[in-house]
């Protein structure tokens, strides 16, 4: 929304300046018209009292105008009717209706205000003209437009005051009914230029998906699937040759099936990221099976893993925990085939989840470990989880692991600390 100009005065200081002048002009008002009532002085000053209460009590309705205006307005109409104050009141009723409001109320209320100030400018007009040298007389409007004391103020010239008073209420009403509208479309503007732009964001990357998605299906479908048929002919002519070249080209066979199956849906999450697609489907219930791949491809697996369901996982953790599991088996794998791999798993709602594995390097090497994609990879997603992850290789040449994280998400839970 459009910032507020300087000069325009802020919501409360409209209410005091109101306030202010209302009660200024009602105060002169009763004055005015008790010096020309020809009552005792006891009476005198206790009508004039009495009037300047009930005119105080309909200023005091001032700050709620805009909460009940038709109510207000009619309030400041009527109580111009019955008592001797001026007719500002009823301008400021008309100016809010006239802002907020449209149909048959806003021409009642017109109506209404346009008699209460003609009452207001008749009872004024009654007054005594000022003396010739300036000083004295009880009428605002005979100071204004100076006539004898004996001659009477012209009607027409007080419909004419009335005209010019409700016409230019109307006017800066309008005025201001117009301004809120210029400020609510420029908003609606806004909000159409931010929707816009974020809909060319959302079409930029939906765009470059569809081109990663494509490239992706393009070379590594493609291998996947040469892969797969090659290892189908190879399992079938090792059969009767060599029966465990045979099993390992069916394991091959299988894996590469599997590979397909998961391009499919890396694919389709590509593609359309949905919540529905972003779903996991693997969590830490899969991790027997996680294990038995490991076992098939020739890497011994001595597993301890405990996994307190006294309290709900969320999926995305669990599935993060699991994703965590197979990277390290796998590098585990790449850094030393067919050595025994030691993995422990321990997930309590107390403690988090901890995952660690050890394995034996082949030539028991104590230099420094770089890690490479995947265990960066790692790090990253155990950091994404609220978590921490450490590698290194001990004084005995064991390559370690350790990664925890929270059983919240970020901000949820408390994030464990680091290795004990």
């Amino acid at each position: 929304m459009p910032r507020m100009p300087r000069w325009v005065m802020s919501p409360r200081a409209r209410t005091i300046a109101l306030v202010v002048a209302a009660v200024f002009s009602l105060t002169l008002a009763i004055s005015q018209f008790a010096l020309r009532n020809d009552q005792p002085g006891n009476i005198q000053n206790s009508l004039s009292v009495l009037w300047w209460l009930l005119g105080l009590g309909l200023v005091a309705l001032i700050p709620w105008r805009h909460r009940w205006p038709v109510q207000i307005a009619t309030a400041f109409g009527v109580g111009t009717l019955a008592l001797p104050i001026d007719g500002l009141l009823p301008l400021i009723g008309l100016y809010v209706v006239w802002l907020r409001r449209r149909g048959r109320e806003t021409w009642a209320i017109l109506a209404l205000s346009a008699a209460a100030v003609a009452m207001s400018v008749w009872r004024d007009s009654g007054g005594d003209p000022p003396a010739k040298d300036g000083t004295g007389g009880s009428s605002f409007w005979r100071t204004l437009f100076p006539f004898p004391a004996g001659q009477s103020f012209p009607w027409w010239l007080q419909v004419v005051i009335v005209a010019i008073l409700i016409a230019a209420t109307a006017a800066l009403a309008q005025l201001g009914r117009s301004r809120i509208a210029l400020q609510h479309s420029e908003a609606r503007v806004d909000a159409a230029t931010a929707k816009l732009d974020r809909m060319g964001e959302q079409m930029a990357r939906q765009q470059e998906r569809e081109r990663l998605a494509q490239e992706v299906h393009d070379v590594l479908g493609h291998r996947l699937s040469l892969l797969s048929i090659h290892a189908g002919a190879l399992e079938v002519a090792a059969s009767q040759t060599d029966p465990r070249l045979a099993e390992s080209a069916a394991l091959v066979r299988e894996s590469a099936k599997q590979s397909m199956g998961d391009l499919r849906s890396l694919l389709s999450v590509l593609r359309e990221p949905s919540d529905d697609l972003r779903r996991p489907v693997l969590t830490l219930r899969d991790l027997p099976a996680l294990i038995d791949e490991s076992l098939a491809a020739g890497s011994p697996v001595s597993s301890s893993i405990y996994v307190d369901e006294s309290a709900p996982l969320d999926e995305l953790l669990s599935h993060s925990a699991y994703r965590i599991t197979q990277e390290l088996l796998t590098n585990a794998r790449r850094h030393a085939p067919g050595v025994g791999i030691r993995l422990h798993i321990d997930a309590r709602p107390s403690s988090g989840i901890e995952i660690s594995t050890t394995n034996f390097l082949p030539d028991r090497r104590r230099a420094p470990f770089s890690p490479g994609n995947g265990l960066t990879g790692l790090h990253e997603r155990a950091q994404q989880c609220g978590g921490q992850s450490w590698v290194w290789v001990d004084e005995q040449g064991a390559f370690r692991s350790l990664v925890r994280i929270p059983w919240a998400g970020p901000g949820e839970g408390v994030h464990p600390g680091g290795p004990r």
